[in-house]
């Protein structure tokens, strides 16, 4: 019933794209919920589409706490365990604002072993801005955010951290993902998607695993130069090297995949299939029609295609 009102409408307004919710009666219960939370703790506040405004000292611009990553939590748990959940959140959100990063950023080799990267959505995929924050954009849909690693809670890295440090950019990010070799291994498990064609997932509880994905050479089989990824959300990359034809007939179920995981999360970063090809990434097109997906792989993926079915054949 909740699917059909989203598509016909009815005495429910439709929901918002980012609520995971399937009908207006669960969003509003979620949304009740969190302002119960935040009245609780005595906070000012203001809701907005997706987003809790909260006034900052010494800020003209109030503090924007997303909603969505909490809302697939709470989609994910039973309705009575939502107060423990957005509690645990908002705590851990809040536990950042009473650190003083200035002080702990002044001495480099104390972060050092805390930095990490996280993958998020840029603006395309829905996310929020990360103002002031050190960020790359590593694709269309994804940008990759320079992070301090609390045991409770990530923050961003502040630019002018950063330009005080005895290291440049490059090597602060280097060291970044040097450090994921302290995050437990992601699980792995190969998934038939088509008759003789599997798709491997990472997944884990760490809010890095996605970031693998940019030290992809660590996953693929050695001498592997090109792969099909997705990054659904911070818990799993779905990755499928290109080998032989069977990467042809992986396309379209990549694209499934990732767009159920992106939707359910939580910490979505993109719904879109891409090309890995010399440790970087690159959309792959695709139109939706219904239920029918169309991927249009570009003129370099084809050739690679046509490379790879020629060698297996001995042509």
């Amino acid at each position: 019933m909740g699917f059909l009102r989203r598509v016909l409408g009815g005495a429910e307004p439709p929901l918002p794209d980012w609520s995971p919710f399937d009908d207006g009666r669960t969003h509003q219960a979620f949304l009740d919920a969190v302002e119960a939370d935040l009245r609780r703790r005595g906070i000012p506040f203001t809701m907005d589409e997706g987003v809790v405004l909260v006034p900052t000292d010494g800020e003209d611009e109030p503090g924007q706490f997303g909603l969505a990553n909490l809302s697939q939590q709470c989609a994910a748990d039973d309705p009575e365990d939502w107060p423990r959940v957005i509690a645990t959140h908002f705590t851990s959100v809040f536990s950042i604002q009473g650190r003083d990063l200035d002080a702990l950023a002044a001495d480099y080799e104390q972060v050092r072993p805390i930095l990490r990267i996280r993958l998020m959505p840029d603006e395309s995929m829905g996310g929020l801005g990360v103002p002031g924050a050190t960020v790359r954009a590593i694709a269309p849909g994804i940008q990759a955010v320079l992070v301090y690693d609390f045991p409770d809670s990530t923050a961003s890295v502040h630019v002018e951290h950063l330009a005080e440090w005895p290291v440049d950019e490059d090597a602060v990010f280097a060291q970044a993902l040097a450090n994921l070799d302290h995050e437990p291994k992601p699980l792995s498990e190969d998934m038939e998607v088509e008759q003789g064609t599997s798709v491997r997932i990472l997944y884990g509880d760490s809010f890095y695993v996605a970031t693998q994905v940019l030290r992809l050479t660590d996953v693929l089989p050695p001498g592997t130069t090109d792969a099909l990824v997705a990054v659904p959300n911070r818990h799993t990359l779905i990755v499928h090297p290109i080998v032989d034809g069977g990467a042809v007939a992986a396309m379209q179920p990549i694209y499934r995949l990732a767009a159920q995981l992106f939707r359910e999360g939580p910490g979505s970063i993109s719904d879109q299939p891409y090309w890995w090809h010399d440790g970087k990434l690159e959309l792959i097109p695709h139109h939706v029609k219904g239920r029918d997906v169309t991927v249009v792989p570009p003129d370099g993926l084809l050739a690679v295609f046509e490379n790879v079915i020629a060698r297996t054949e001995g042509r």
